[in-house]
């Protein structure tokens, strides 16, 4: 479906039918060859919206005069790909159908329209997912009746090709109003900067904001002909546009959030000590913005900032955020707002979405089932911390190993989650590492691996990557440039400037992910193995049931 630049998409329903076409692409690999052409129990696909309009016209309904204008915006962020339930803290939470059972309660309990919308990243991260190049996903949006999603960064993991073919399945808009092609005044017309929803005659509008660095942590070339600009910016420049067409409510639908000393717990509970991106672009930019939704950092945010609430959902279908906003004369403000976990528990799950997630893993289950190993402990990620933990150091051992290189080294973000103790899956290690990038060896002298390892600090000086082959010592709190005070071998011997090492790690950092354009300098080699199988292949090596590597790679002083 169409959803050209400025329409107003009218509509009085809930739940959108779960709608497949047929993919633009042909599909990309052998294990998708197999899940066919359509998804699972797809209906027939309906008629146009005939509420869709080149501008934003007349209203189709009028409000009631007699009472405040309200509407519920319902948000989830950084689904990842998680179509089945999770065990958290003893609690069954998330997936498809429970979502859907709990967002079809949440329609029916408020008194008024309903908008839900996603934070992006909602397709890359699991084998069912990724086996079939995010098309399960799109098929479950559709059926759970999202009314628009703003492009995260995993929505171009797999290039502008795919993506495009998921946008056009897609039945609800994407947008991103700080991304633009080579002509900042042409822009792409398979994705928009906003949208307005009109629904029961209350209009609201939608901005998406996308991570303006997302070129620098997907793969090169990714986003090619594609320029990402500044979030606030962007933000700015867009929300006079769009309150220009006569909306009651304003909301910022972001692939950016905050880190919260106190992220709360209780579903109303406020957050405190929020800092990041999010709040730094609300400050900047937050003026005739009523909600504004964030994602990407995974974590809980219910906070006020200068006058406008945050919301963000933990990721992995772990939490739904809910915000009521209400307008009168004197202006918007929130009436209630909620983070909360869809416990399974508390509703039935949805049984047409139960069956479609059922097929969808049936196409892939024996493989998913498949025990690869049987580890004697937990292996921690320290939920990707700028810390060293057992699953870092496992990964950059298991990619040292694979490339025949002298040092292993993984960047944080690779972390998608930590390992449990016993028989570990092929899912659970896919969900590990999703990204199925190949790994490289690459050659370097010890100057250049000293001033990768120094970039591979954070801003307050600890290490933000694991590594394997190397102890290094460090002094957090000496200038940049030289907090790396020394960097041994196993076998205790010094790395000298002169030195000549190779480095085993992952296409993406190679091409300069994550900013680790130093790795670019130095002699690039191909394996053709692909990290997840790596690491299986590492873990068959080691043999059952196998130990948590030591931390105390990195040390200060």
């Amino acid at each position: 479906m169409d959803f050209p630049l400025g329409d107003t998409v009218m509509t009085s329903s809930t739940r959108s039918p779960g709608v497949f076409r047929k993919s633009l692409l042909t599909l990309l690999a052998a294990p998708v060859l197999a899940l066919g052409a359509c998804a699972p129990g797809t209906p027939e696909p309906p008629s146009p919206d005939p509420g869709i309009q080149d501008t934003a016209g007349p209203r189709e309904v009028l409000p009631d005069p007699r009472r405040p204008l309200r509407v519920q915006i319902v948000h989830t962020n950084d689904v990842h790909g998680r179509l089945l339930p999770q065990v958290v803290d003893s609690d069954t939470v998330g997936g498809a159908a429970v979502v859907a059972a709990h967002l079809d309660s949440l329609r029916v309990r408020f008194d008024g329209p309903t908008l839900v919308l996603s934070g992006g990243d909602i397709m890359q991260g699991t084998a069912i997912s990724n086996l079939a190049w995010g098309r399960p996903l799109i098929d479950i949006h559709n059926r759970q009746g999202y009314d628009a999603a703003v492009l995260g960064n995993h929505e171009f993991d797999w290039g502008l090709d795919t993506l495009r073919a998921r946008v056009e399945e897609s039945h609800f808009p994407w947008l991103a109003a700080n991304i633009h092609g080579p002509d900042p005044d042409d822009p792409p017309d398979w994705f928009h900067p906003w949208v307005i929803v009109e629904r029961e005659g209350i209009r609201v509008g939608v901005v998406g904001i996308a991570l303006s660095s997302t070129p620098e942590v997907v793969i090169a070339g990714r986003t090619e002909d594609l320029t990402f600009s500044d979030e606030a910016e962007a933000l700015r420049r867009t929300v006079p546009v769009v309150r220009n067409q006569g909306v009651d409510f304003l909301v910022a639908l972001a692939h950016v959030g905050a880190i919260c000393a106190d992220p709360g717990v209780a579903p109303d509970e406020p957050s405190t000590g929020c800092e990041g991106p999010a709040v730094d672009i609300l400050r900047e930019a937050g003026e005739g913005v009523d909600l504004f939704l964030g994602a990407h950092t995974h974590a809980r945010n219910l906070v006020e900032v200068d006058g406008t609430l945050l919301l963000q959902a933990p990721a992995y279908t772990e939490g739904i955020a809910v915000a009521h906003l209400e307008r009168t004369a004197t202006g918007v403000r929130p009436i209630h707002a909620a983070v909360f976990p869809p416990r399974a528990r508390q509703v039935d799950p949805d049984t047409m979405l139960t069956r479609v997630v059922d097929e969808w893993v049936a196409e892939v289950g024996p493989t998913l089932e498949e025990t690869v190993a049987e580890l004697a402990e937990p292996f921690s990620n320290e939920e990707r911390r700028a810390r060293e933990n057992p699953a870092g150091n496992l990964l950059a051992d298991a990619q040292r190993w694979a490339t025949g290189a002298d040092v292993g080294l993984v960047n944080n973000g690779s972390l998608r989650r930590s390992l449990p103790a016993g028989p570990v899956s092929f899912g659970v290690l896919y969900e590990f590492q999703p990204f199925q990038n190949e790994l490289v060896r690459i050659e370097v002298d010890g100057t250049l691996l000293r001033e990768i390892l120094e970039f591979g600090l954070t801003e307050s000086g600890e290490p933000w990557v694991h590594v394997s082959g190397l102890r290094i010592h460090y002094d957090p709190g000496a200038p940049d440039g030289r907090r790396i005070t020394s960097i041994t071998r196993y076998d205790g011997t010094t790395v000298a400037p002169n030195d000549t090492l190779t480095i085993g790690t992952t296409e993406f950092l190679a091409a300069g992910g994550d900013g680790y354009e130093a790795l670019g300098r130095g002699r690039l080699e191909r394996t053709g193995v692909v990290d997840v199988d790596a690491l299986i292949d590492y873990l068959r090596h080691l043999g059952d049931p196998v130990s948590a590597p030591p931390v105390g790679r990195w040390s200060r002083g």
